[in-house]
Formats: structure tokens, C-alpha cells, sequence
């Protein structure tokens, strides 16, 4: 976790970056401890001009502190820093019963059910199911760029891909499989750690079906589907994690 000094000093950052104009030093005080933070503003007085001598702030005149370049940076790698410690809890918290060759034979049964509903989905589109579908991708692209989770963007998009389908057996086999609501969350993490472009395949996914190319909605699920196992694959080399067979 972030130290006591790192969550303030990110708060106190973030203050001043969130300011369209420079803020001052009594100004700052009264934000930090509405946010819950005891201290007084001859305390902030203080860091403000550790942050001067740091050259993260530039100070203008009696109207107070803007972020330099260099505290722009420093406050998104306190930021990132603890967005990393945050998905560390909860991917320890969200694996627990998943093991590499779990997740592994789930997407496998994912890739052979899920592209024949692709492909179906395409088939059986309508214009209001297409708008939907866009609708989810768009929240989900806003979540990401904003730096958020996306899991359950991605469950809202693969669920409604198989009630497009409009194949009973297959949507109820489908939705055994994915009962477990920890998956999304699992796979989300694993994709933020290699840096994978989910994204980029659902665009994809969504214009094939739009377009009603059913073989090329079909085609790119698969790809899609093994482009998460190739991450699992990744993450579990990268991370040095041993899998409990």
C-alpha cells in the first residue's frame, strides 16, 4: 500500500491538478481534510514549498500552486501505483479456486459454444439489438480510457451477443459456464497485467455482427477466445505463478 506520506502527498497533488486555476494554500488545507486527512494549513504550507523545491509545482504569485510537467508525472505514478495495489487484492482475492488449467478448459468450452452464438447473432440481428450492442461497447471503451474496470461491460456484451443468437440449448450452456461471476473479474486483471487490447476484438465482434457476416463473427470469436488463453498462458509465465493441478 501507499505510504501515509505517498496517499497524502497524491492528494495533494490531485487537488491541485483537478484546479482549472492555481490554488492556494488555505484552499488546499480545507479539501484535505474533508477528505480526511488531520492537518493544519501551516502543515500544507510546509509541503507545498517541499513540492516547490522538488520543481513538482510552480507557484504563482500569492494566487497559489499549479502542477509542473514533473508533478504531473509524480502524481500519475502514485496513482498508478496504487491502481496496481488495488487489482493485486482483488485478483488474490478473485483467484482463489481458479487455477491456469481452470481457466484454460473454461475457455475452451467458451471458444466452441461462444462462435457458433457469433455466428448466429450476426444471422439473427436487429437493428435495436446492433444499437445495443454498441451501446455496451461504447461504455465499455469510456471505462477503460478512464482507467476503471470493464468487467462487467464485458459480461453485458457476451450476454447479449447470446440472446441475440436466439438458440435456447446453446444460450443455457452458455450461461453454466460463466455462472461464475468471478471469471470476468479474473480474466480483466490478467488482460490489464499483459496489456491486452480486449477492446480491439470486441470492435471488431460488434461490426461483423452489425454487418451480419455471420462466418466472420464466427472467426473472430475464436480469436478472441484465444487471444484470452494466450494471456492466461502469458500472465502465469510472467507473474512465475505455479498452478495447483
Amino acid at each position: 500500500m501507499l505510504s501515509k506520506r505517498e496517499k497524502l502527498e497524491r492528494d495533494l497533488l490531485t487537488i491541485i491538478s483537478d484546479s482549472a486555476q492555481p490554488v492556494g494554500c488555505g484552499h488546499i488545507s480545507q479539501i484535505l481534510q474533508g477528505m480526511g486527512h488531520s492537518i493544519s494549513e501551516a502543515t500544507v504550507g510546509r509541503l507545498l514549498r517541499d513540492l516547490d523545491s522538488q520543481g513538482l509545482t510552480d507557484k504563482a504569485g500569492f494566487q497559489g500552486r499549479s502542477l509542473s510537467a514533473r508533478g504531473t508525472a509524480r502524481l500519475d505514478e502514485l496513482t498508478n501505483r496504487q491502481k496496481s495495489i488495488e487489482w493485486g487484492i482483488e485478483f488474490a482475492s478473485s483467484l482463489r479456486g481458479h487455477t491456469k488449467s481452470q481457466l484454460l478448459e473454461v475457455l475452451v468450452a467458451r471458444r466452441a459454444i461462444e462462435s457458433e452464438l457469433a455466428y448466429l447473432a450476426a444471422v439473427n440481428r436487429t437493428e435495436a439489438a446492433v444499437a445495443q450492442l454498441r451501446e455496451i461497447l461504447e461504455r465499455q471503451r469510456q471505462a477503460l480510457d478512464e482507467g476503471g474496470g470493464a468487467a462487467q461491460e464485458d459480461v453485458d456484451f457476451h450476454s447479449l451477443i447470446a440472446r441475440m443468437a436466439g438458440n435456447r440449448v446453446l444460450g443455457a450452456a452458455i450461461a453454466l459456464i460463466r455462472q461464475d461471476t468471478q471469471l470476468s473479474p479474473v480474466l480483466e486483471y490478467i488482460r490489464r497485467r499483459v496489456k491486452s487490447p480486449v477492446y480491439i476484438d470486441h470492435q471488431r465482434l460488434a461490426e461483423a455482427i452489425a454487418d451480419g457476416r455471420g462466418d466472420s463473427a464466427r472467426e473472430i470469436m475464436v480469436e478472441h477466445i484465444n487471444n484470452l488463453m494466450k494471456d492466461v498462458e502469458k500472465y502465469w509465465k510472467l507473474a512465475g505463478v505455479k498452478d495447483k493441478e
